[in-house]
């Protein structure tokens, strides 16, 4: 019988089953932070060639105000000329900008083609000290981000959560799928007063590799460590051969055939031994320590 041969025992299979389900754990999770990094890689190269090219008519990207931005064409520059309708100001709650919590200031703004687009103008900390919206006609470069879904927020009066076209005021036969974010400093425009621009977003790829090297290093740290684990147990079976091979004598015990009323001593019982003979025949202290090592396991 091959010397692995206790891998096949129940407790070794339980451990080897537990092994598997950890190993396939750690290694989707490794797959997902894979996946997270490479959208994350994507979204830096789209932000990288979109947000500081030239600013491009809003038509050429999107033909008519339902459709759809594509993911290739977010942070894409576009110049908006036309009018803000400033009584249907909003602000987008739960926003930050430099870890200073407040809104984004978000309006309606009538392009001269007669479509309307919701722009968000800037940030401010404090709900009461928004100033008006710029008067007359205005051109305006900003950013082209994806609509937000509102359906399922509670707004109060004059508060939106997600900058969804659908819940800004004013904004009925406006672009439904798209807002945009102004970006003076890009062109070297003067920000509103009272507002604070939005900054260029975040660069950072994240710690999606390390945290997937770490999940495949876990999995392979199991195999290592059942690996180990069985050397180790096969090396101390062998040792324990040994051992007995050297000057001890193995014997089998039926504990239940000694509360039956058998006898460890006598001479052609189950034990089928010998040396277990009568003490007329193999002398007293023989029987002796047959009575002892009966005791003995009479009492375990």
């Amino acid at each position: 019988m091959s010397r692995y041969s206790f891998l096949f025992s129940a407790r070794w299979l339980k451990y080897i089953a537990m092994a598997i389900i950890v190993i396939i754990a750690c290694v989707f999770l490794a797959l997902w932070q894979k996946d997270r990094r490479d959208q994350r890689e994507q979204e830096i190269a789209t932000i990288t060639a979109n947000y500081s090219a030239d600013p491009v008519d809003v038509s050429s990207v999107l033909p008519n105000p339902t459709s759809a931005l594509a993911t290739t064409e977010e942070w894409t520059q576009v110049e908006l000329t036309g009018h803000y309708s400033d009584e249907d100001t909003v602000l987008a709650r739960n926003r930050t900008v430099g870890d200073t919590p407040g809104f984004y200031v978000v309006t309606p703004f009538e392009l001269t083609g007669g479509s309307t687009i919701a722009v968000v103008r800037g940030f401010t900390a404090e709900q009461g000290s928004v100033p008006p919206a710029p008067q007359g006609e205005q051109t305006v470069v900003a950013h082209l981000r994806p609509a937000q879904d509102g359906s399922e927020d509670e707004n109060p009066q004059g508060l939106i959560r997600a900058i969804d076209p659908a819940r800004i005021p004013g904004m009925d036969d406006g672009y439904s799928n798209v807002y945009v974010e102004a970006s003076p400093g890009e062109t070297g425009g003067a920000p509103e007063e009272g507002l604070t621009p939005l900054p260029m977003p975040e660069l950072d790829p994240g710690n999606h590799l390390s945290y997937m090297l770490q999940w495949f290093a876990f999995g392979i740290m199991i195999i290592i460590a059942v690996v180990i684990s069985a050397r180790r147990e096969r090396k101390a079976a062998a040792e324990a051969v040994g051992r007995g091979d050297a000057g001890s004598e193995m014997v089998v015990i039926d504990k239940a055939a000694l509360d039956a009323g058998a006898k460890i001593s006598q001479p052609g019982s189950r034990y089928g031994r010998n040396r277990w003979a009568s003490p007329t025949v193999r002398g007293r202290a023989e029987a002796d320590e047959d009575a002892l090592f009966e005791e003995r396991f009479r009492t375990q």
